[in-house]
Protein backbone atom coordinates (compact mmCIF):
# COMPACT_ATOMS: atom_id res chain seq x y z
CA UNK A 1 0.00 0.00 0.00
CA UNK A 2 3.06 2.27 0.36
CA UNK A 3 3.12 2.56 -3.43
CA UNK A 4 -0.45 3.85 -3.58
CA UNK A 5 -1.18 7.58 -3.25
CA UNK A 6 -2.34 8.88 0.10
CA UNK A 7 -6.05 9.76 0.07
CA UNK A 8 -6.85 12.88 2.07
CA UNK A 9 -10.53 12.66 2.99
CA UNK A 10 -12.35 14.14 6.01
CA UNK A 11 -13.04 12.36 9.28
CA UNK A 12 -16.44 13.04 10.81
CA UNK A 13 -15.08 14.29 14.13
CA UNK A 14 -12.96 16.87 12.27
CA UNK A 15 -16.01 18.58 10.75
CA UNK A 16 -16.84 22.03 12.14
CA UNK A 17 -20.53 21.11 12.33
CA UNK A 18 -19.90 18.04 14.50
CA UNK A 19 -21.30 18.87 17.97
CA UNK A 20 -18.49 19.34 20.52
CA UNK A 21 -19.99 16.78 22.91
CA UNK A 22 -19.97 14.17 20.13
CA UNK A 23 -16.35 14.99 19.33
CA UNK A 24 -15.48 14.60 23.02
CA UNK A 25 -17.23 11.23 23.28
CA UNK A 26 -15.34 10.08 20.19
CA UNK A 27 -11.88 11.17 21.39
CA UNK A 28 -12.58 9.60 24.80
CA UNK A 29 -13.31 6.33 22.98
CA UNK A 30 -9.97 6.61 21.19
CA UNK A 31 -8.21 7.05 24.54
CA UNK A 32 -9.96 3.91 25.80
CA UNK A 33 -8.75 1.98 22.74
CA UNK A 34 -5.19 3.05 23.54
CA UNK A 35 -5.62 1.43 26.97
CA UNK A 36 -7.27 -1.73 25.61
CA UNK A 37 -4.52 -2.33 23.03
CA UNK A 38 -1.68 -1.40 25.38
CA UNK A 39 -0.50 0.91 22.62
CA UNK A 40 1.85 2.56 25.12
CA UNK A 41 4.14 -0.47 24.93
CA UNK A 42 4.99 0.16 21.27
CA UNK A 43 4.35 3.90 21.23
CA UNK A 44 6.82 4.47 24.07
CA UNK A 45 9.82 3.09 22.16
CA UNK A 46 10.33 5.99 19.68
CA UNK A 47 10.03 8.54 22.47
CA UNK A 48 12.44 6.57 24.67
CA UNK A 49 14.89 6.48 21.76
CA UNK A 50 14.60 10.24 21.26
CA UNK A 51 15.17 10.88 24.96
CA UNK A 52 18.25 8.66 24.97
CA UNK A 53 19.57 10.68 22.01
CA UNK A 54 19.27 13.94 23.92
CA UNK A 55 15.67 15.11 23.47
CA UNK A 56 14.25 17.38 26.16
CA UNK A 57 12.40 15.37 28.87
CA UNK A 58 9.77 18.12 28.92
CA UNK A 59 7.12 16.63 26.63
CA UNK A 60 4.69 18.91 24.78
CA UNK A 61 1.93 16.66 23.46
CA UNK A 62 0.23 18.27 20.45
CA UNK A 63 -3.32 17.37 19.36
CA UNK A 64 -3.86 15.58 22.68
CA UNK A 65 -7.63 15.18 22.22
CA UNK A 66 -9.02 13.81 25.49
CA UNK A 67 -5.59 12.94 26.86
CA UNK A 68 -4.36 10.49 24.26
CA UNK A 69 -1.69 7.85 24.94
CA UNK A 70 1.10 10.10 26.24
CA UNK A 71 0.13 9.86 29.96
CA UNK A 72 0.13 6.05 29.55
CA UNK A 73 3.50 6.27 27.79
CA UNK A 74 4.84 8.44 30.61
CA UNK A 75 3.94 5.76 33.15
CA UNK A 76 5.68 3.07 31.11
CA UNK A 77 8.80 5.21 30.71
CA UNK A 78 8.82 5.87 34.47
CA UNK A 79 8.88 2.11 35.11
CA UNK A 80 11.92 1.96 32.81
CA UNK A 81 13.67 4.71 34.79
CA UNK A 82 12.99 7.51 32.29
CA UNK A 83 11.41 10.54 33.96
CA UNK A 84 9.45 13.12 32.00
CA UNK A 85 7.07 16.01 32.49
CA UNK A 86 4.11 16.26 30.10
CA UNK A 87 2.10 19.26 28.94
CA UNK A 88 -1.12 18.36 27.11
CA UNK A 89 -2.19 20.76 24.34
CA UNK A 90 -4.74 20.97 21.57
CA UNK A 91 -6.12 23.48 19.10
CA UNK A 92 -9.47 23.05 20.91
CA UNK A 93 -8.36 21.88 24.37
CA UNK A 94 -10.63 19.53 26.32
CA UNK A 95 -9.74 21.08 29.67
CA UNK A 96 -12.03 18.80 31.69
CA UNK A 97 -10.42 15.67 30.23
CA UNK A 98 -6.93 17.11 30.74
CA UNK A 99 -7.68 17.82 34.39
CA UNK A 100 -8.93 14.25 34.90
CA UNK A 101 -5.72 12.91 33.38
CA UNK A 102 -3.65 15.11 35.69
CA UNK A 103 -5.57 13.91 38.76
CA UNK A 104 -5.20 10.28 37.70
CA UNK A 105 -1.46 10.58 37.14
CA UNK A 106 -0.91 12.31 40.48
CA UNK A 107 -2.29 9.19 42.15
CA UNK A 108 0.12 6.81 40.44
CA UNK A 109 3.28 8.80 39.64
CA UNK A 110 5.73 10.73 41.84
CA UNK A 111 6.46 14.43 41.43
CA UNK A 112 9.35 13.72 39.04
CA UNK A 113 6.77 12.81 36.36
CA UNK A 114 4.23 15.62 36.32
CA UNK A 115 1.33 16.23 33.93
CA UNK A 116 -0.14 19.64 33.25
CA UNK A 117 -1.96 21.28 30.35
CA UNK A 118 -2.38 24.44 28.32
CA UNK A 119 -5.94 25.67 28.68
CA UNK A 120 -5.58 28.06 25.72
CA UNK A 121 -5.44 26.97 22.08
CA UNK A 122 -2.09 25.67 20.81
CA UNK A 123 -1.57 25.49 17.04
CA UNK A 124 0.64 22.49 16.19
CA UNK A 125 1.99 24.34 13.14
CA UNK A 126 3.07 27.37 15.20
CA UNK A 127 3.88 26.07 18.67
CA UNK A 128 5.73 28.22 21.20
CA UNK A 129 5.69 25.84 24.19
CA UNK A 130 9.28 24.68 24.90
CA UNK A 131 10.10 20.98 25.02
CA UNK A 132 10.07 17.84 22.92
CA UNK A 133 6.96 17.79 20.76
CA UNK A 134 4.96 14.61 20.38
CA UNK A 135 1.99 13.90 18.16
CA UNK A 136 0.38 10.49 18.51
CA UNK A 137 -2.26 9.19 16.12
CA UNK A 138 -3.03 12.63 14.67
CA UNK A 139 -0.36 13.51 12.08
CA UNK A 140 -2.49 12.05 9.29
CA UNK A 141 -5.14 14.70 10.03
CA UNK A 142 -2.84 17.31 8.49
CA UNK A 143 -2.68 17.69 4.70
CA UNK A 144 0.88 17.85 3.32
CA UNK A 145 1.19 21.65 3.42
CA UNK A 146 0.22 21.82 7.11
CA UNK A 147 2.26 18.73 7.99
CA UNK A 148 5.35 20.41 6.49
CA UNK A 149 4.57 23.60 8.42
CA UNK A 150 4.48 21.60 11.65
CA UNK A 151 7.86 20.04 10.92
CA UNK A 152 9.32 23.35 9.73
CA UNK A 153 8.19 25.02 12.95
CA UNK A 154 10.02 22.33 14.95
CA UNK A 155 13.19 22.94 12.90
CA UNK A 156 12.92 26.73 13.17
CA UNK A 157 12.54 26.57 16.97
CA UNK A 158 15.08 23.72 17.31
CA UNK A 159 12.53 21.59 19.12
CA UNK A 160 12.89 17.80 19.08
CA UNK A 161 9.82 16.12 17.63
CA UNK A 162 8.45 12.57 17.80
CA UNK A 163 5.52 11.64 15.55
CA UNK A 164 3.86 8.23 15.82
CA UNK A 165 1.01 7.02 13.61
CA UNK A 166 -0.04 3.68 12.16
CA UNK A 167 1.73 2.44 9.05
CA UNK A 168 -0.30 2.53 5.85
CA UNK A 169 -1.32 -1.05 5.16
CA UNK A 170 -4.28 -2.84 3.59
CA UNK A 171 -4.37 -5.11 6.64
CA UNK A 172 -5.19 -2.16 8.86
CA UNK A 173 -7.68 -0.67 6.41
CA UNK A 174 -9.58 -3.97 6.18
CA UNK A 175 -9.40 -5.19 9.79
CA UNK A 176 -8.81 -2.36 12.27
CA UNK A 177 -12.07 -0.47 11.68
CA UNK A 178 -13.99 -3.56 12.80
CA UNK A 179 -11.78 -3.91 15.86
CA UNK A 180 -12.10 -0.26 16.91
CA UNK A 181 -15.88 -0.34 16.38
CA UNK A 182 -16.16 -3.48 18.51
CA UNK A 183 -14.09 -1.77 21.20
CA UNK A 184 -16.55 1.14 21.26
CA UNK A 185 -19.49 -1.26 21.64
CA UNK A 186 -17.86 -3.26 24.43
CA UNK A 187 -16.28 -0.40 26.37
CA UNK A 188 -19.18 2.09 26.47
CA UNK A 189 -20.64 0.88 29.84
CA UNK A 190 -17.21 1.15 31.48
CA UNK A 191 -16.33 4.68 30.34
CA UNK A 192 -15.81 7.12 33.21
CA UNK A 193 -18.05 10.09 32.47
CA UNK A 194 -20.31 12.43 34.43
CA UNK A 195 -23.77 10.88 34.57
CA UNK A 196 -25.44 13.00 31.82
CA UNK A 197 -22.61 12.29 29.36
CA UNK A 198 -22.46 8.64 30.41
CA UNK A 199 -26.16 8.22 29.61
CA UNK A 200 -25.71 10.09 26.34
CA UNK A 201 -22.85 7.75 25.44
CA UNK A 202 -25.06 4.71 26.02
CA UNK A 203 -27.86 6.19 23.91
CA UNK A 204 -25.49 7.09 21.05
CA UNK A 205 -23.84 3.67 21.22
CA UNK A 206 -26.77 1.26 21.51
CA UNK A 207 -30.08 3.01 20.78
CA UNK A 208 -28.92 5.33 18.00
CA UNK A 209 -25.46 3.90 17.07
CA UNK A 210 -23.86 7.19 16.08
CA UNK A 211 -20.58 6.55 17.94
CA UNK A 212 -19.91 3.07 16.46
CA UNK A 213 -20.64 4.37 12.95
CA UNK A 214 -18.42 7.39 13.53
CA UNK A 215 -15.58 5.20 14.78
CA UNK A 216 -15.86 2.82 11.83
CA UNK A 217 -16.00 5.60 9.23
CA UNK A 218 -13.18 7.63 10.77
CA UNK A 219 -11.00 4.54 11.16
CA UNK A 220 -11.29 3.69 7.46
CA UNK A 221 -10.52 7.28 6.47
CA UNK A 222 -7.61 7.46 8.93
CA UNK A 223 -5.84 4.44 7.50
CA UNK A 224 -6.31 5.65 3.93
CA UNK A 225 -4.66 8.98 4.68
CA UNK A 226 -1.73 7.75 6.74
CA UNK A 227 1.60 8.96 5.41
CA UNK A 228 3.98 6.35 4.03
CA UNK A 229 7.64 6.28 4.96
CA UNK A 230 8.66 7.55 1.53
CA UNK A 231 6.29 10.50 1.87
CA UNK A 232 7.72 11.32 5.30
CA UNK A 233 11.25 11.19 3.91
CA UNK A 234 10.35 13.54 1.03
CA UNK A 235 8.70 15.88 3.51
CA UNK A 236 11.72 16.23 5.81
CA UNK A 237 14.15 16.42 2.89
CA UNK A 238 12.29 19.51 1.65
CA UNK A 239 12.47 21.46 4.92
CA UNK A 240 14.60 24.60 5.19
CA UNK A 241 17.49 23.79 7.52
CA UNK A 242 16.70 20.07 7.58
CA UNK A 243 20.44 19.32 7.73
CA UNK A 244 20.48 20.81 11.26
CA UNK A 245 18.36 17.86 12.45
CA UNK A 246 18.90 14.11 12.56
CA UNK A 247 15.80 12.38 11.19
CA UNK A 248 14.86 8.76 11.83
CA UNK A 249 11.90 7.00 10.19
CA UNK A 250 10.80 3.45 10.99
CA UNK A 251 8.12 1.05 12.20
CA UNK A 252 7.90 -0.71 15.56
CA UNK A 253 7.05 -4.38 15.49
CA UNK A 254 3.74 -5.18 17.14
CA UNK A 255 -0.03 -5.14 16.96
CA UNK A 256 -0.47 -1.39 16.46
CA UNK A 257 1.88 -1.03 13.48
CA UNK A 258 3.42 2.06 15.05
CA UNK A 259 5.27 4.08 12.40
CA UNK A 260 7.48 6.89 13.70
CA UNK A 261 9.33 9.99 12.62
CA UNK A 262 11.93 11.31 15.06
CA UNK A 263 13.68 14.64 14.60
CA UNK A 264 16.54 15.66 16.93
CA UNK A 265 18.53 18.91 16.57
CA UNK A 266 22.20 18.34 15.86
CA UNK A 267 24.64 19.79 18.39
Amino acid sequence: MESLPRIHFVELHDLDRTPPVLRTLHTESITTIYRLTDAAREYARPLARALREGADPRIVDLCAGSGGPVPLIQRRLHREGIHTSVTLTDLVPNVGAFERVEASNRRVLPSCCSVDHESSSVDATDCRVPGTRTIYGAFHHFPPALARRMLQNAVDTRSPIVIVDTKRSWLYVLLFPFFTTLAVLLAAPFQRNPLPRYLLRLVLTYLVPVLPFMMFFDSVVSFLRMYGRGELRSMVDGLDGTESFTWTIGVERGFTGAQYLIGIPRS
